[in-house]
């Protein structure tokens, strides 16, 4: 978020990632992993970020996904973060790439704080502890407080009576309340700067998809919108949950998670972040010879990004 000196937005623009900040990280990285090793050596308290491997009931919904685009997933193998990496390396540079990301970024589970080394899975980690961090965080502390104590270093260590695993769940909760008020807090700048963008029709990605409708997010900007599935057209939209998509049962039209398009915002709410879209005009190309292909829905002469064969039965 862009702010003049008076704090009022000017601008919303996507974060610029350098390499400078992967080296940064690698560095981060590595001094977490020798402050965890360190504590350890001296069997004392450890705050571990710890990051359990994709529960089962995932890995299925991965599956069956994955399926919808031809791509093999067995569930049979032992599942490593190297295993995505491999989905990802079959996909290449495929029009539904994004799509296949996104779903392997739900698989995951969510890290938390706690002082049994369960290991970190996404980042392939055996022992993983939060020495820095960009934001400083009470975990960070911890860690910093048990290598004082453990190596003598001076004052400012433990007191001998810190509960590691009370601590290690109430930062974990708290920070899901902060990544919640920050997500809250973007929302609410988004739909400020795009209230006078009302009317409009503008480049959208679908985030998600439910049986009421689909959720998508302003390209280049962010911010989620609601377009609701009454404003699809007069037809029935069957909501197929393996596939996170809704099918037209006259019409074929698909609307699918990951799907790029174009969409009219109608509302933009800075009070609650609230964003509403509704289709523009549009018209449909007719049906692919190939059998469960769906049909391209076109706004704007841009085709929608759904190349991909439905659903096996």
């Amino acid at each position: 978020m862009i702010l003049d000196d008076a704090g009022r937005l000017l601008s919303v623009a996507p974060r610029e990632r350098l390499d400078a900040h992967r080296l940064v990280e690698d560095f981060m990285i590595a001094a977490n992993v020798a402050a965890a090793k360190a504590l350890e050596a001296k069997k004392a308290p450890v705050m571990y970020r710890v990051h359990e491997p994709p529960a089962r009931e995932k890995l299925v919904a991965l599956k069956e996904y994955l399926a919808t685009y031809d791509v093999a997933f067995a569930l049979g193998q032992v599942v490593r973060p190297a295993t995505f990496n491999h989905i990802l390396d079959r996909v290449g540079d495929a029009d539904f790439r994004p799509q296949v990301m996104e779903q392997v970024l739900r698989t995951q589970t969510q890290a938390y704080y706690a002082p049994a080394n369960l290991g970190h899975f996404g980042l392939a980690l055996g022992s993983y502890g939060h020495f820095t961090s960009p934001i400083r965080r009470y975990a960070d502390l911890m860690v910093h407080r048990a290598l004082v104590s453990a190596y003598a270093l001076g004052p400012g260590g433990l007191k001998g009576n810190e509960d590691f695993e009370r601590a290690g769940e109430a930062i974990s909760a708290l920070e899901r309340r902060a990544m919640e008020a920050e997500r809250d807090t973007l929302d609410r700048y988004v739909a400020a700067y795009l209230s006078e963008r009302t009317g409009e029709v503008m480049p959208v990605r679908i985030t998600g998809v439910t049986n009421f409708g689909f959720f998508a997010r302003v390209e280049g900007i962010g911010g989620d919108g609601l377009m609701p599935v009454r404003d699809l057209g007069g037809e029935y939209f069957r909501f197929d949950e393996g596939a996170r998509q809704l099918v037209g049962e006259d019409s074929g039209d698909v609307y699918a998670q990951g799907q790029r398009l174009d969409l009219r915002l109608v509302e933009a709410n800075p009070v609650s972040g609230a964003l509403r879209f509704e289709l523009p005009d549009r018209r449909i190309e007719p049906a692919a010879p190939a059998r469960g292909r769906a049909r391209v829905i076109k706004h704007r002469g841009r085709p929608a990004n759904i190349r991909h064969q439905g659903r096996r039965k």
